[in-house]
């Protein structure tokens, strides 16, 4: 008796989901697509970030690799910025400023980088950069280093500097986005963005009682930031979360005086991916009852 008083309310219930009218519907659906927006937040990279990683790809030590035997086979960094090769390969390799046909330029040499070891460049100035491996000639890549536009001061760009000492920007406007569900040797990727233009901040994150990113001094004309963590010595997890720090700096070029609430942090922890899967497969479930039983007009009337 008691199963059949459920199936008897399931029933009524679902004859009137079936009667409800088109905004209803539209609501749900529009819900939806406010989930996917969420759980598909995109990664941006900042126009002139400071610090770029680059990874030999895997057995680029052969030919046929090209043209991404690096990867990314190119970046873009700001002026001062450097760039941060790791050999991933089961082989040696350098990164070397200048080409296979003109030799190199002087401008770095990293020399011989062993297998799961890496090498920095010094600070670079405007231009491009080409560089290969000495030992294996096919492997090409560039670095793009451009200057921030600027104002009358020596900036290109006009930028209305009264308008963001007027700016409140508050810990709300700076959001930080991780990547979910990495495991022990992985990397994660971090997005930042700060509501402004012109924006500078520092970024540090931790995972395991060690810290797996430190990064200062980054700049962004957009808002946007993109980094990357060094590899996590164990799973990450609830109980073992990764906990990044975003301090903002101040609105300004770099080298110039900065305004802004300087000093103003937030904070953010990866997770866990579950969560956001399963709330997405429900809003898709329960939408695409409702509009099936819809378009067939259901009628049911359950006898009593």
């Amino acid at each position: 008796m008691k199963s059949s008083k459920f199936l008897r309310s399931f029933l009524l219930s679902q004859c009137k989901v079936a009667t409800m009218k088109t905004k209803t519907i539209g609501s749900l659906i529009v819900l939806l697509a406010i989930a996917t927006t969420i759980a598909s937040a995109p990664s941006a990279f900042a126009e002139h970030s400071m610090h770029a990683v680059v990874e030999n790809a895997a057995g680029s030590s052969t030919p046929g690799c090209e043209p991404d035997c690096f990867l990314p086979a190119t970046v873009t960094i700001g002026v001062g910025g450097s760039v941060e090769f790791v050999n991933n390969d089961n082989a040696a390799h350098t990164s070397t400023a200048g080409t296979p046909t003109d030799g190199p330029s002087g401008v770095w040499d990293s020399s011989l980088v062993m297998m799961g070891t890496s090498f920095t460049t010094p600070a670079l100035d405007a231009g491009e950069y080409p560089y290969f491996c000495m030992v294996h000639p096919w492997m090409t890549g560039l670095v793009i280093v451009e200057e921030e536009a600027h104002d009358d001061h020596g900036h290109e760009e006009e930028m209305d500097m009264s308008v963001m000492e007027m700016a409140t920007l508050t810990a709300a406007d700076i959001a930080i986005s991780i990547d979910d569900g990495a495991k022990a040797g992985e990397k994660v990727a971090i997005d930042v963005t700060i509501n402004g233009e012109h924006v500078n901040y520092d970024i540090v994150a931790t995972h395991n009682g060690e810290t797996i990113l430190d990064e200062s001094d980054n700049h962004s004309h957009t808002g946007e930031g993109s980094h990357t963590t060094s590899a996590l010595s164990a799973d990450a997890s609830d109980d073992n979360p990764i906990d990044v720090t975003v301090t903002f700096q101040g609105f300004g070029f770099p080298g110039d005086d900065k305004t802004g609430p300087i000093g103003l942090t937030n904070t953010a922890q990866a997770v866990p991916e579950f969560g956001t899967i399963a709330a997405m497969i429900l809003v898709v479930a329960i939408v695409s009852i409702i509009v099936i039983t819809s378009k067939s007009r259901l009628s049911l009337t359950p006898r009593l």
